[in-house]
């Protein structure tokens, strides 16, 4: 072999290791790039995983959180139960949605460009409950301070009701004890009572009697006095006969019945009532009792009433 030929071989052969070489060295560089991407994807695969870990952390953190203030809201004030059971409402319907979010980033493959949308996604609601709680805090406390100035109101109003009740009810008391007085002091007075068993005679005039199986009947006559305050008009007066026996001389057919008493409010019998005409001045006044019995023999007595007092009471006798 010449040395030209020589010469040759060797270029070609040192052409070749060349090419090799940068083959070689390409492979090299490509496989050496392949790794790398491939640890950094997983590294990215990683770094999702432990946000979902994280943020799933943080969700029940403050999930907790919330519901735990909510709870503290609700023990101090019943109150604010059906407010705080919406926004308990409201936070658990976040806390579902965030969860769903997660389940559904666990399930993407790595590298899938959807999975930074959902955790963005994820991360803010978890920030949405975050800014709730807050401003739920907010509106509370400021609806408890509001409620709390009503509550010092209310007192104070309760307080002055309480005292204008009060001062009413001495007003009252006062006018009753005023009105009674007037009452009493417009209560008529009776002098002069007489009461008279009589018959009448054939020529229809009245005959005093003297003996009670002569009497027909009972004349009873007595002064009204003069009282200026006291209603003018017909004034009503219960007439009580008390026969010898004790007992209140009673017939319901001619008018008999019952009043109480004006001090004691006992119920008295009475035998039967009249309606003079009072014009505030003295006058005399004369009624009659016709019973379907015979009159007893003895001592009797007669009481006159106006509105429950005792006005005039005198006694007499028949034989």
């Amino acid at each position: 072999m010449s040395e030209n030929e020589t010469s040759n071989s060797n270029g070609k052969l040192h052409a070749m290791y060349i090419v090799l070489i940068a083959l070689l060295i390409g492979g090299l560089v490509y496989t050496n790039l392949k790794l790398k991407k491939s640890k950094e994807t997983i590294v990215v695969t990683e770094k999702q995983r432990d946000d979902v870990t994280t943020l799933k952390q943080e969700l029940d953190r403050k999930y907790a959180e919330s519901m735990q203030e909510i709870e503290s809201y609700r023990a101090e004030n019943a109150g604010l139960d059906s407010l705080l059971t919406v926004k308990e409402q409201e936070l658990t319907a976040k806390r579902a949605k965030v969860d769903a979010l997660l389940s559904e980033v666990a399930k993407l493959k790595s590298g899938d460009a959807t999975k930074a949308k959902l955790l963005a996604e994820a991360q803010a609601l978890i920030k949405q409950m975050e800014d709730d709680k807050v401003r739920m805090q907010t509106s509370i406390d400021s609806l408890l301070t509001v409620n709390q100035q009503l509550y010092q109101e209310r007192d104070s109003i309760s307080g002055e009701l309480k005292t204008t009740m009060q001062k009413k009810q001495e007003i009252d008391d006062e006018n009753k004890k005023m009105k009674d007085r007037i009452d009493k002091a417009s209560i008529l007075t009776t002098s002069n009572i007489q009461c008279s068993p009589i018959r009448i005679t054939k020529k229809g005039k009245e005959d005093e009697v003297s003996k009670a199986k002569d009497a027909e009947k009972l004349r009873i006559c007595f002064d009204l006095l003069q009282n200026k305050i006291a209603p003018s008009g017909p004034t009503e007066l219960a007439i009580r006969i008390i026969s010898p026996d004790g007992s209140t001389i009673q017939m319901q057919s001619l008018g008999s019945g019952t009043f109480n008493e004006a001090t004691t409010g006992n119920e008295i019998p009475y035998t039967y009532n009249i309606s003079p005409d009072y014009q505030n001045d003295t006058k005399t006044v004369c009624s009659y009792w016709a019973q379907t019995f015979k009159f007893a023999s003895g001592k009797y007595s007669v009481e006159v009433y106006q509105n429950g007092f005792l006005i005039g009471q005198s006694t007499f006798t028949m034989k």
